[in-house]
């Protein structure tokens, strides 16, 4: 019987144990994504919008392999009016109409990542893939970003240009309205800077 036992616990594979996936959740304060719209003549316009909810996923090596954002379109700011407040609140009003971002329809835009690959054009990027939803629609989107992720906290930065009129946003677009002068003429695409910043 001692015999048996003995080849019993000796026939026993011990292995290390496995490190599964692991979530990080968005750190909102830390956390920021600017906004900048272009006319054909030049000007331009800048604010803000904050974040409502987030989480990345890191792999068993701490790569980020997913994650998902959204972004309170109802709280969308202008910053370079602020000596200017009446004009101030006529944009913000507008950009939060149908003619833009209709967000009393629409509160929400999101971001789904989908992939995130090495940069061949620069070693201290990646070029993260995914989903965006505005105003109800989604459509396909990747960008370089500068990742880092150390001791339980990820941190991404990137700034990407999106052409609105995919989503189904023509406003004051001089491809889709050819009657509009150059001085009422907004470029089809704006830009987003983002710092997102997700901890344990």
């Amino acid at each position: 019987m001692i015999r048996a036992l003995t080849v019993a616990v000796s026939s026993v594979v011990f292995s290390a144990p496995a490190f599964s996936a692991e979530m990080l959740k968005l750190d909102k304060t830390s956390s920021s994504v600017g906004w900048k719209g272009t006319k054909k003549m030049g000007s331009a316009h800048n604010g803000n919008i904050a974040i409502k909810d987030g989480s990345v996923t890191l792999d068993a090596k701490g790569l980020l392999t997913a994650g998902e954002f959204v972004v309170d379109m109802s709280t969308i700011a202008n910053d370079d009016l602020k000596d200017k407040p009446d004009y101030q609140k006529k944009l913000v009003s507008h950009l939060a109409s149908p003619d833009f971002f209709d967000v009393t329809k629409y509160p929400t835009a999101t971001f789904k990542i989908k992939g995130v690959k090495a940069d061949a054009k620069a070693k201290d990027q990646v070029i993260v893939s995914g989903d965006f939803t505005m105003i109800g629609k989604t459509q396909p989107i990747s960008f370089p970003a500068k990742l880092t992720v150390d001791k339980g906290t990820a941190t991404g930065e990137a700034t990407i240009k999106i052409d609105r009129t995919k989503w189904g946003l023509k406003y004051g677009s001089g491809n889709f309205f050819k009657e509009l002068t150059a001085d009422k003429i907004i470029s089809d695409e704006f830009e987003l800077t983002l710092k997102l910043v997700a901890k344990k």
